[in-house]
């Protein structure tokens, strides 16, 4: 976790594509522990608790809307913000890289700005998740079996003054994401594939919040 909020707030990123809302963009650098690293950065409108209490406490309901997601199973949980999760991914870059599954250490927390823990009145909240290795989830013959380096969830309070001049809480959303995907993938297609991924992606929790404040969720 210490090692994706360091990354993740790094300054002099390369931007590999920008998406059609506009703010939203993929960007790129290279780090001496895990070579290149992809971060999204975009806003969504919710308050950044909502989103990290989802992705937090309803890891195995992410299938139910996002197809990104073909699985995502709760292996234990460890302690209250530290668990270990399988998911296998739908594929991405319209084709260009197959299924993956991936078993991910994951931790959440909340943050003050310097990345210290807090336990009230935090700055930032943070999703993050590494590979290992755990009994009986061994690699498939039939699937691929992805490896996280390093990558989270990193949200951010926003306030924005709406329309009619009422101010509501917004999140900055990244997304940190180094994998290796194994096999002989060329960079160029990495590079495009992960930036599609990560662009639809978006679109798919901008409308299941869109959907969540309908149902008063938040």
């Amino acid at each position: 976790m210490v090692n994706a909020w360091r990354i993740v707030n790094l300054p002099n990123w390369h931007v590999e594509k920008r998406g059609v809302q506009k703010g939203d963009v993929v960007e790129s650098r290279r780090t001496e522990l895990f070579g290149k690293v992809y971060r999204f950065t975009g806003v969504v409108e919710c308050p950044p608790k909502f989103l990290y209490e989802e992705f937090k406490n309803n890891i195995t309901k992410l299938p139910e809307w996002n197809p990104t997601i073909l699985k995502s199973e709760l292996i234990k949980e460890i302690s209250d913000g530290i668990d270990l999760t399988y998911q296998v991914t739908a594929g991405g870059g319209r084709g260009i890289i197959a299924p993956r599954d991936f078993v991910n250490l994951r931790r959440s927390a909340q943050l003050a700005s310097d990345g210290r823990l807090v336990e009230r009145d935090p700055d930032a909240y943070i999703s993050s998740g590494v590979s290992v290795q755990v009994p009986g989830y061994p690699p498939h013959r039939d699937m691929v079996r992805g490896h996280n380096k390093v990558g989270c969830w990193y949200l951010q309070p926003r306030n924005v003054q709406t329309a009619g001049g009422k101010i509501e809480t917004h999140t900055t959303f990244q997304w940190l994401m180094c994998c290796d995907l194994k096999g002989k993938i060329p960079q160029f297609v990495l590079d495009a594939a992960f930036s599609t991924v990560m662009l639809d992606y978006i679109v798919h929790v901008r409308k299941f919040v869109a959907e969540a404040k309908e149902q008063g969720r938040f």
